[in-house]
């Protein structure tokens, strides 16, 4: 069965399944329970609400957890959630407990700890594929569109809500990193004779000193996010600002710096037609930089024209335009021309950046009660025989 194929049996099931499945703001995992759907237990300042997440992966099979939250608007308690899970493919438990004390109101300043054992992925591959999406991906057509890795440990954090659209975010993380392998025997409705995509193993180095590797990381992170768009008219600014680091000054097994930074702009050209510009730049340095911190281009969300992460390296420069021309008012039905350009490349010696372009159209459903459906088909405009790559995925706002 081709890719195509695949990927439009994924999106009639992401339509069944956008008709069924509660909306809400948070809700982008496979399956996502609030207390709010079951049972209330919350009056005009205290909530104590359960939840469950459900998780489909190459490497975890079934993955689930439940747990509590408990926060309180009118005395600042300190906002607590607690989570058990289990890994079916694995047969592994997992957890995460996090304490929040907010200061002054609930949206200004706060203080933070969280302890956890989980499977993560990189904020790239976070930002590629929405959760809902990349699911539904894997269980209905065997794509996965994320590398994973084990990650158990305790980060410290501190978070400033300066206004509505503004916040900063530093953390301190101690990690210990482990490398998780697909497990072939994770069932799929569709491919279910194709093997999964290899899940990579750690490392460190770069090019032909690259070796495998297991430890402890601890790292700063900080990070200034400002986004003002409104999905819905279409408008307003984001602009990120990404730092981390680790090395002598932290400890730990990993050597490294990276930086990155994005803008993006929604704007409306007339009342039928859009325009979504990005940019985004990165640069990264150190003795042992690891392989999951890379810059990667290909696939959904940046180089579309290519296989998923066609390209790797410790520097990025990206862009991307869309022009979209509403066909339809309510829910929005839209359909998007969008051009694709942007290079990965190692620092040093006669190596130098190598811009790849892409080409393609996409559609937009934007609609209150079902989410953000997309469709994309894109081809690599600098190779004559290049195939067609099509993406499907689902969130919700």
């Amino acid at each position: 069965m081709t890719r195509v194929h695949r990927a439009l049996i994924a999106l009639l099931i992401c339509l069944l399944a956008a008709s069924t499945t509660a909306a809400g703001e948070s809700s982008d995992s496979f399956i996502e329970v609030t207390g709010s759907d079951f049972i209330d237990w919350c009056d005009d300042t205290m909530c104590l609400m359960p939840d469950m997440e459900l998780y489909y992966t190459r490497v975890d099979g079934i993955s689930y957890s439940i747990g509590l939250r408990y926060l309180n608007d009118e005395r600042l308690h300190p906002r607590v959630s607690a989570v058990r899970g289990w890994m079916s493919a694995r047969e592994e438990e997992s957890y995460r407990v996090e304490f929040e004390q907010p200061f002054h109101s609930q949206e200004s300043f706060s203080l933070g700890v969280q302890f956890y054992d989980e499977t993560a992925w990189n904020r790239q591959d976070a930002e590629r594929v929405s959760d809902l999406g990349n699911n539904m991906n894997a269980f209905l057509a065997r794509v996965d569109h994320r590398d994973y890795f084990r990650r158990e440990g305790v980060t410290l954090f501190a978070n400033m809500i300066v206004s509505p659209e503004l916040e900063m975010r530093l953390e301190f993380r101690n990690d210990e990193l482990s490398s998780l392998e697909e497990k072939q025997s994770v069932w799929s409705v569709f491919g279910r004779d194709d093997d999964w995509r290899e899940n990579p193993e750690l490392a460190v180095g770069i090019q032909d000193n690259i070796r495998p590797f297991e430890g402890q990381m601890k790292s700063y992170v900080g990070s200034v996010v400002y986004d003002s768009r409104n999905q819905y008219t279409h408008s307003g600014w984001l602009a990120c600002a990404f730092l981390e680091f680790a090395g002598s000054s932290t400890g730990g097994d990993y050597d490294f710096r990276k930086y990155s930074i994005e803008l993006r702009h929604l704007m409306r050209v007339s009342s039928s037609q859009t325009l979504d510009l990005t940019a985004s730049w990165g640069i990264g340095s150190g003795t042992d930089y690891p392989s999951h911190k890379l810059f990667t281009l290909g696939g959904p969300n940046d180089l579309r024209g290519y296989d998923y992460k066609s390209f790797s390296g410790k520097n990025m420069v990206f862009g991307r335009a869309e022009y979209g021309v509403d066909l339809w008012p309510d829910p929005v039905v839209r359909t998007v021309f969008f051009v694709d350009s942007g290079s990965v490349w190692y620092s040093g010696g006669d190596i130098s950046p190598e811009f790849k372009y892409d080409f393609g159209i996409g559609f937009r459903v934007d609609a209150p009660a079902l989410g953000d459906i997309r469709i994309d088909v894109a081809r690599a405009a600098t190779t004559d025989d290049s195939d067609v790559f099509v993406y499907v995925d689902l969130h919700y706002w």
